[in-house]
């Protein structure tokens, strides 16, 4: 045990105290009130082998729990189960010290013991509580302290209930459909957690590798209370350190420890599960190495230090320091309390808030979002109640749903504390709705992430010229660098990045990084995931990841960089929480070059799998929905037969089946490969799947991506097949019916122009097809609708949506 480790119990265990404290019992918490040995053998499972032996008379006695279990029910059958187990599980009185334990205020306790120890301590405490059975809705709130019996309760079972209640072992956990919403809750819970505090825990007490995927992340706020001993037993210590910091002091210790905390005045932090403090790091002493900026550049990989120093200095020695960063500043020393920053991929928005958030902290706390949980609207009023000038940041708002991110805006709106966000720019015109929301707000100002300014183009030609590998950079003189950053690559920072990630250069440095380590299929699954994850735009927690893969995604990457060495494993890490890896698009040349199709495809589609058959928050279901499309697909897998055999896989998933919007791409790959005959019957499906939603909830589908889907489709067909006369007339008229609609709907977006932009070629390309008279009628309808949408492009947000609208309507003439 590190000499650090009760100190790190005592912080955490007094942060709590504002919530976030998870209390966890075993078997040894009430094992005395129950008369069992207190000895290491102790555990659920134990004492029932030995209670259904005795029962059964048997010997010699069953090893085995189940077999045990069975032939007793089979003796007495589901009455005389029910009415032994809670004949010998109930408790009338507790000690003074379980009592003491449940004056904490805990956010939730769960046990695996049947038994009602707990419920009579919280009532000697003085402290209401909430019994909840495993038959009990997960999502059941109470103003009490929760008490959820994960194998059962006693109190709670009937004839009725007490076979799908009772977990009598490991078996049970993969069966009882009720136990497995619980530990989904339970896994939740422990993810938010500021503390986890398991007492009376055995290894065999609860097969804690069912319930938590990502037990990096719970090892370091997991504590074990144990009984004192003169030697522990080492297999016990073992297991739980691989889970978290065993403690010797008993029941009782813990007693006392919650006394003593409890005597003192509670911290005045706010709670944080959806955010994280940020703490300034020192500056660097030093000027950056040559292989520190490389890192920046070719693997995204960031140093702290360096970052403080060069704002410390204002000097951009490790990177480009934005104009953007003074222009905030400047803003929110006037008016500003709401800025949203929005740009392409890999145009430096996670560095420019990096920046922000050094310069903001020397007079304001900052908070920095690590994953929006359902209470995050209550943890950002919490945060500015003890801090009314804290600044926050959130990157890519919206992947927050539009009213939850207005909702969070709102409470700064003219206010002392400061709202930085960022977003793509695809993101921010996708979300029309949320964009609205902010522009509504007196005090929020959008800053696109525009060209590089002239000093900003110098900065990044002088810090490319220590990439001395890519040579294409490297032999050109002084001003032709320039010359090819400002107007090769339209002093834009992700283009620029484009031909230095594409270059054969960094192709053979990820090669050589790649080629490091031998990897298992775990991590090559592991890697593809994050790099998918990247790709989308996206850093993943390291919890979501874990409970989507199944595994302890941490412990995977951590062991990749112990295998790695000193210089650990550039393409995937772990910082904190959060995976990070390459930059999006060097991401992009990794899965294209190092990863065959056919894995790329079983790794997403199995991650797939296991989210749709679980709850999913609105992060969870936007990066679930984001991995089914087919242009994310196929920027990273070309075998046609690859791309099918993705969707042929999804099918077979109920969720994604019953989603109008998966259809829609399942189309979309169709007409990618010409095969419009299947194209155009999966697009009815999305139609179909589009009116079953509606009779199954009661609401409206919104029809616009189909519908524009209907008239590319329509436009295609008559340019691929050799249809005239009235039938290509009716396809014109459809289709430009269809493209009016959606141009008249509220909240326009540019997809609907570039169809109208198509319409228009396919008439000049086929038209002459189609007789005089009718072809007079498309001609006109067409005029119609291009004066019209001339008009209708002025509503549109200025930025990417006004502008790829504009370029469509240009093609026109």
């Amino acid at each position: 045990m590190e000499s650090n480790s009760f100190d790190e119990f005592q912080r955490r265990f007094n942060l709590a105290r504002s919530g976030g404290g998870i209390l966890f019992c075993g078997a040894g918490f009430s094992a005395d009130c129950l008369n069992f040995k207190p000895d290491e053998t102790l555990g659920t499972g134990a004492q029932l082998l030995d209670l259904f032996n005795t029962e059964l008379h048997q010997d010699p006695p069953y090893r085995n729990l189940q077999n045990a279990a069975d032939a007793l029910q089979k003796k007495v059958a589901d009455n005389g189960m029910m009415t032994l187990l809670k004949q010998r599980y109930t408790v009338s009185n507790v000690t003074s010290d379980m009592a003491d334990l449940l004056r904490y205020p805990w956010q939730a306790v769960y046990t695996t013991n049947y038994d009602n120890a707990l419920e009579i301590a919280a009532q000697a405490a003085h402290k209401q509580a909430e019994p909840l059975n495993n038959t009990d809705d997960p999502s059941t709130t109470t103003l009490n302290l929760p008490i959820i019996h994960l194998h059962g309760y006693v109190q709670k079972w009937d004839i009725h209930n007490i076979r799908e209640s009772c977990v009598l072992g490991a078996e049970s956990y993969s069966k009882l459909t009720h136990v497995k919403k619980w530990l989904s809750r339970f896994r939740h819970d422990i993810d938010q957690a500021q503390i986890v505090v398991f007492v009376g825990f055995n290894a065999g007490d609860f097969h804690l590798n069912q319930a938590i995927n990502d037990l990096t992340g719970l090892r370091e706020k997991a504590f074990f209370i144990n009984r004192p001993t003169a030697q522990a037993d080492p297999d016990v210590t073992a297991a739980q350190k691989r889970l978290g910091t065993p403690f010797f002091t008993g029941r009782a210790g813990l007693a006392d420890t919650i006394k003593r905390l409890l005597a003192t005045d509670a911290p005045k932090a706010p709670h944080l599960a959806s955010f994280a403090k940020y703490t300034p790091p020192d500056p660097a002493a030093t000027v950056p190495t040559q292989v520190q900026i490389e890192d920046l550049f070719l693997y995204g990989k960031v140093e702290p230090s360096q970052l403080a120093r060069d704002a410390s200095n204002d000097v951009s020695d490790y990177h480009i320091q934005r104009s953007a960063i003074r222009e905030t500043l400047d803003a929110v020393a006037g008016d500003a309390r709401i800025v949203l920053f929005d740009g392409y991929p890999c145009d430096g928005k996670s560095l420019l808030t990096t920046d922000l958030a050094y310069r903001l902290s020397g007079a304001r706390p900052v908070y920095q979002m690590r994953q929006a949980y359902e209470n995050v609207l209550n943890e950002v009023a919490d945060i500015l109640h003890h801090t009314p000038n804290a600044a926050l940041i959130i990157e890519n708002c919206f992947d927050l749903p539009a009213e939850r991110l207005a909702s969070i805006a709102r409470q700064f709106d003219g206010q002392n504390g400061i709202l930085i966000l960022t977003s793509r720019a695809v993101a921010v015109d996708a979300s029309t709705a949320g964009l609205t929301s902010l522009q509504g707000l007196g005090s929020f100002r959008k800053m696109p992430l525009a060209r590089l300014n002239t000093d900003e183009a110098r900065v990044l030609s002088d810090l490319a010229d220590q990439i001395a590998g890519w040579r294409d950079f490297y032999a050109l003189d002084y001003n032709a660098r320039l010359r090819f950053i400002e107007s090769t690559c339209q002093a834009s920072l992700p283009h620029f990045l484009l031909r230095l990630l594409q270059s054969d250069y960094v192709a053979n440095r990820y090669l050589e990084e790649f080629n490091k380590l031998s990897l298992s299929q775990t991590e090559r699954e592991a890697i593809i995931i994050a790099l998918y994850f990247t790709h989308l735009g996206e850093n993943a927690p390291v919890s979501f990841l874990s409970n989507a893969m199944q595994t302890d995604y941490g412990a995977v990457i951590d062991k990749l960089n112990a295998r790695a060495g000193n210089d650990s494993f550039r393409l995937v890490r772990r910082t904190g929480e959060i995976i990070q890896t390459v930059p999006s698009i060097g991401a992009q040349n990794i899965l294209q070059n190092l990863f065959k199709d056919t894995e790329i495809v079983d790794a997403v589609v199995a991650l797939l799998k296991n989210l749709a058959a679980t709850y999913r928050n609105p992060f969870e279901q936007r990066m679930f929905s984001q991995m089914m499309r087919y242009s994310t697909l196929s920027d990273v897998v070309t075998d046609t037969y690859e791309i099918n055999r993705f969707f042929e896989h999804n099918k077979q998933e109920l969720q994604m089946r019953r989603m109008p919007l998966f259809w829609l791409q399942w189309h979309m790959a169709k007409c990618a490969a010409e095969e419009l005959f299947d194209a155009e019957k999966f697009l009815e499906q999305g139609y179909s799947e589009a009116d079953e939603y509606e009779r199954r909830t009661g609401k409206t589908f919104d029809r616009r991506q189909l519908d524009d889907r209907r008239a590319k489709f329509l436009m295609l067909r008559a340019k691929k097949n050799s249809r005239t006369g009235a039938e290509l007339f009716r396809d014109f008229k459809e289709a430009i019916e269809l493209t009016g609609k959606i141009l008249r709907q509220d909240d326009p977006q540019h997809y609907p122009f570039e169809t109208l932009a198509e319409i228009v070629q396919t008439n000049g390309a086929v038209g002459h097809r189609i007789d005089d008279v009718l072809k007079a009628l498309i001609d006109k309808w067409l005029d119609q609708l291009v004066v019209y949408a001339r008009m209708r492009v002025g509503v549109l947000a200025p930025g990417y949506q006004r502008d790829k609208a504009q370029s469509a309507l240009d093609n026109v003439g």
